[in-house]
Parts: C-alpha cells; sequence; structure tokens
C-alpha cells in the first residue's frame, strides 16, 4: 500500500464488545483513502483476533500486536507504521461519524492548516449516571483560525483550561481524538505521547507540544466523534493515584508554558484546570467511598489531602471562584475551605 489521505490509529485493549462498532464507523467513511491501524496492547479477550479479523477482509486495515503499555505508547506504535499525509486518533470504544476525516481533510487543505479541531458528540450520561443522553459540544462557533505565536499560545492554554467566564474548563477540549494531525510534523519534530501511567492527560501534552511546532491551527464548529462513555461503576475508571498523575501533568504543562509564554496569561488557565481537576478527583473519591462502603473518616483524609496540597491551595486563592458557573463555584469554595460534608452531599445530589 503507498501513501494514503488519512492514517487512523486506533489503541485496542479489551474492547471486544465495541471494537466492531469502531472499525465499521472507519471503514464506512465517505473518504475511503485512509489506513486504519489497530494496535492490540496484548489484550485478555478476544480483541486480538477481531482484529486479524478484520484486517484479512480489508486491505486498509493493519494490525500490530505489541506488549502491554497503554494507550499513549499503542499510538507511538502506530505512528511508526503510519503512512498517511494526516493522522487521526480514534478510541477503540468510540466510533466517527461517517463524514469525520472527510470534513476534517477538506478543512485542513482549504485552510492550509497543520491541526484541524472539530467537536464531540457524548453518549450515554456523566461520571454520575448512564442516562443514554447525548450532549453536542462544539468548541467553535464558526472557523476559527490561529496564526499567529501569541494565538497559538492561547490555544494551548485553552487546551489545558479556560477563563473564568467561560463554562467550560477546557475551552477546546484536551483529547486528540476529535482532531486532524499532520504526519510530517509529528515526524520531523520527533513527537510522542508519554504514558498515561506516568502522568494524566497525555493527549493534553501531545496536543500543547505539537501547536508549539506549526504556523497555524484551524477550528470548526462540526461534532464528529462519538465518545461513549461505557462504564457505570466508578470502580471501573477509580484510580488512587490520579491526584498525584493529575500534580505531574500540571507541572509538565507549567513547565512548557513558561518557555515561551508569560506567566500572567497562562496561569488563570492553569487554576482553572487545577480547580476543575481537584472537583472531578474529589467527586471520583466521594463515589468510590460510597461504593465500598469506606468510613467517612476514609474519605475525609483522601479530601484532606487534595485541599491541604500546594498547588491547589494556590490556585483557589489566586482564582476568582465567584465567576465560575453556580455548581462549580460552591464546589470550588467547599475544597478551598474543606468543607468535605458539603462536597459529599453536592456529589451524593448530583449522582440521583
Amino acid at each position: 500500500m503507498g501513501d494514503v489521505t488519512v492514517s487512523i490509529i486506533v489503541p485496542v485493549y479489551n474492547v471486544e464488545k465495541y471494537l466492531g462498532r469502531c472499525v465499521e464507523s472507519l471503514q464506512n467513511q465517505t473518504i475511503q483513502d485512509i489506513e486504519i491501524i489497530l494496535v492490540d496492547d496484548s489484550s485478555l479477550d478476544q480483541s486480538p483476533s477481531i482484529c486479524d479479523e478484520f484486517a484479512k477482509n480489508d486491505p486498509r486495515i493493519k494490525v500490530i500486536h505489541k506488549p502491554n503499555e497503554g494507550a499513549g505508547m499503542a499510538r507511538n506504535a502506530g505512528l511508526k507504521l503510519a503512512t498517511g499525509k494526516y493522522i487521526g486518533f480514534v478510541d477503540s470504544d468510540d466510533l466517527a461519524e461517517p463524514e469525520m476525516f472527510e470534513t476534517l481533510v477538506s478543512a485542513a487543505e482549504q485552510y492550509q492548516a497543520e491541526l484541524v479541531m472539530s467537536g464531540v458528540i457524548y453518549v450515554d450520561g456523566t461520571m454520575f449516571k448512564n442516562d443514554g443522553s447525548k450532549v453536542r459540544q462544539s468548541f467553535f462557533e464558526k472557523d476559527t483560525h490561529f496564526t499567529t505565536p501569541r494565538e497559538l499560545n492561547h490555544l494551548k492554554y485553552g487546551i489545558v483550561g479556560a477563563l473564568p467566564h467561560e463554562s467550560e474548563d477546557s475551552k477546546y477540549g484536551m483529547s486528540v481524538w476529535k482532531n486532524l494531525f499532520c504526519r510530517e510534523i509529528i515526524a520531523k519534530n520527533n513527537l510522542q505521547f508519554v504514558s498515561e501511567r506516568a502522568m494524566l492527560s497525555e493527549d493534553a501534552l501531545f496536543m500543547i507540544d505539537y501547536i508549539g511546532c506549526i504556523g497555524k491551527a484551524t477550528g470548526i464548529p462540526n461534532a464528529l466523534y462519538r465518545y461513549f462513555r461505557n462504564e457505570t461503576s466508578i470502580s471501573k475508571s477509580y484510580r488512587k493515584d490520579r491526584f498525584e498523575k493529575g500534580l505531574i501533568f500540571y507541572h509538565e504543562a507549567q513547565n512548557r508554558f513558561q518557555k515561551d509564554g508569560e506567566k500572567e496569561e497562562y496561569q488563570i488557565y492553569l487554576d482553572r484546570f487545577w480547580q476543575a481537576f481537584c472537583r472531578v478527583v474529589a467527586a471520583q473519591e466521594i463515589l468510590f467511598a460510597k461504593e465500598n462502603n469506606f468510613p467517612y473518616a476514609r474519605l475525609r483524609d483522601r479530601l484532606k489531602q487534595i485541599a491541604a496540597n500546594e498547588v491547589t491551595r494556590k490556585a483557589l486563592k489566586a482564582y476568582p471562584l465567584g465567576t465560575l458557573p453556580f455548581k462549580q463555584a460552591v464546589f470550588a469554595y467547599a475544597i478551598k475551605y474543606r468543607l468535605y460534608w458539603i462536597q459529599k452531599i453536592l456529589v451524593d445530589l448530583r449522582s440521583r
């Protein structure tokens, strides 16, 4: 197979229930000049044989079987094999709208953009409940371009966080799977994903590094990626070290921003990210404690660890919490003043 227009890289791990749906959505793309790279990360279910079966019947599909190292390393393996002019990433339990990659490529060609960003459709509820809902999120009201160094810097900041008056905690979304990248730029600059086992939000770090290597990015209003929340139990996604791994990410992002930005511009975005991250971690701790009938004293100790951390204290002291959306502001105040029982009540109310 010669070079193609788009290489779509799909990390695969124990997703036999969803893999067929995902791959079929890529096979049915309105742009046919693609290759689909399935990277089996030593799955323990039937996913490896499902990958091989798809490859037998579609010459556009390549399969890599590799030792288990996580999604970030699986994407790196896929990048080594990719031949496309452009690169897309799809998670194996999600799917792409039929016109997704044709639309992204069209925008890249029309605007000569080295990064094209789109929106997402969230399916099946939130971390609090699985209600079968669908929520469409567009990060751009119209085709929007970033071309100057300052604009691209603020795009990087908006990947991580948002300004106080903005409703979403990440202005442009952290994930790579709704975007289109240029393979030449990735290869030329030796860009790679870090392992999500080392830190959280490896997507965001890849985005920050990539944006630092380009001269133009474009955002489009289309929502083209369907993200499925498949597991309803918090036990499935709970990580005891989530807070510590988030701290590593925070400092890695801060170090990158310091290289070519001014603290008075980027710190407000980092503070927004951190208070939002603490809210999510606290909620997960509360839900996990509830599912496992942990005593309140144990939960309180975990919530205290979040509130007492120096990064948390500095972020909540500096941030204008009153400008946040009401529910976010209440939770942030509860963290700031260590009102653990209020945090618990808020999460209990949200999860009913």
